[in-house]
């Protein structure tokens, strides 16, 4: 509403973004704007001497996620390729509770519900949560989400239950929740909620300074596409809230700075927008099916690199992204499947990456094969394009402007 009321500001909805646009292609090259699609308008360039991306998140890339379909990591993506580092991509949060019915969406069953005293139970009504957290039921995320999947590999059942029958007027306490469980004819006070847990935040993305600059030049993130380092290795609930506001209002202010050249990089764009040259080669491989590649890149994330994860596995996932990468990212595809297709499948490639580097368990990323955390992996793991291997930075340490 408030931006809706702000004269001079448009808005462009059901707009995707496809890629930055940069003056020139190496890596420091300033971004000056965006190319977008509109169902309308069609292919659009919209310069701009500061831009800043709000994309939200990538839980998509899973197959059990509590995110929309949208959540494909786009802006990560196009960041990715325009040179900007990403950091921490191995760190997605699990929320260990969704309604899992077949058919339906994966919408969030809230923590509070266990707060006011719903239990973790499976079909024969065992609390396996016991004695697995001194807190038990109430756990932090990750130990509850890698105790259900543990749970279901050992038992084979597909899903755990929620037991909220001790909870008087649950309908009142939660009453999305209720219409909710109301649409597949369960009562909460008579019945045991089937949960699943599922892809929730992304912690990693691009990473920013205090002020949400990125190190391309005149690119800066906000939210959950960027990595500020704020949420650590295991993000707090409703955090995200704070976070958005906060870097939102930062680098909202922020940005004006590229009015002059006496900005944080100094460096500024061209006045005049730039002639694009595409240099893309036709492919002279077989057809893409979108669709099959979409669903098992999904269930590949979902089974090898979720919640639980091992080094042999995760380096699977990399040569099958290497193989995937060779047949997809080629292509010049020309509506917004493709596209979120092949972002899904960088972004995928990235966390995968990441995960295998980090041989240590900590927040939200656990490794079987290296369940101790190790306080000589503290370090983010900063990827930039072009670049085998990540940097590493300090915790702590702001990041350096074009560094």
């Amino acid at each position: 509403e408030r931006a809706r009321a702000t004269p001079g500001l448009r808005i462009f909805d059901r707009c995707f973004g496809l890629d930055l646009l940069t003056a020139g292609d190496g890596v420091g090259a300033p971004c000056m704007g965006a190319i977008t699609h509109h169902p309308e308008h069609g292919l659009q360039l919209i310069w701009a001497r500061a831009t800043i991306i709000a994309s939200g998140g990538a839980s998509a890339v899973w197959r059990e996620t509590t995110n929309p379909p949208v959540s494909t990591g786009d802006g990560v993506a196009a960041a990715y390729r325009a040179g900007a580092t990403v950091g921490d991509m191995a760190f997605m949060q699990f929320h260990p509770t969704t309604l899992y019915i077949a058919g339906s969406t994966r919408s969030l069953i809230s923590e509070a519900v266990r707060g006011e005293g719903a239990v973790l139970v499976d079909r024969s009504g065992h609390r396996f949560m016991q004695g697995v957290h001194e807190r038990a039921d109430l756990a932090p995320r990750d130990v509850v989400s890698r105790a259900i999947a543990e749970h279901l590999a050992e038992t084979g059942e597909a899903y755990a239950y929620l037991d909220a029958r001790g909870i008087e007027g649950f309908e009142a306490r939660f009453p999305s929740i209720a219409a909710q469980l109301k649409r597949f004819e369960l009562d909460p006070a008579t019945d045991l909620i089937p949960v699943h847990p599922a892809a929730h935040y992304q912690i990693g993305g691009i990473r920013t300074d205090g002020a949400g600059r990125s190190d391309v030049p005149g690119l800066y993130a906000v939210g959950e596409a960027s990595c500020t380092g704020l949420h650590g290795a295991n993000r707090l609930a409703s955090n995200s809230l704070l976070e958005g506001l906060v870097f939102g209002q930062i680098a909202g202010a922020a940005c004006g700075e590229m009015a002059s050249e006496t900005n944080a990089w100094g460096v500024r764009p061209p006045d005049a927008p730039i002639r694009i040259v595409s240099e893309i080669p036709s492919s002279d491989r077989g057809e893409l099916d979108l669709a099959d590649v979409r669903t098992s890149l999904r269930s590949v994330m979902w089974r090898n690199v979720g919640v639980q994860r091992t080094g042999a596995r995760l380096a699977d996932v990399c040569e099958m992204f290497d193989f995937w990468a060779r047949y997809s990212l080629d292509k010049i595809l020309d509506d917004p499947a493709g596209w979120e297709t092949q972002n899904m499948l960088l972004v995928g490639a990235l966390v995968a990456r990441s995960a295998l580097w980090r041989e240590e368990s900590r927040g939200c990323h656990a490794r079987a094969d290296f369940p101790e955390t190790r306080d000589d992996w503290r370090e983010h793991d900063l990827w930039r394009r072009g670049e085998a291997e990540p940097r590493v930075a300090p915790v702590g340490e702001a990041q350096p402007i074009g560094g």
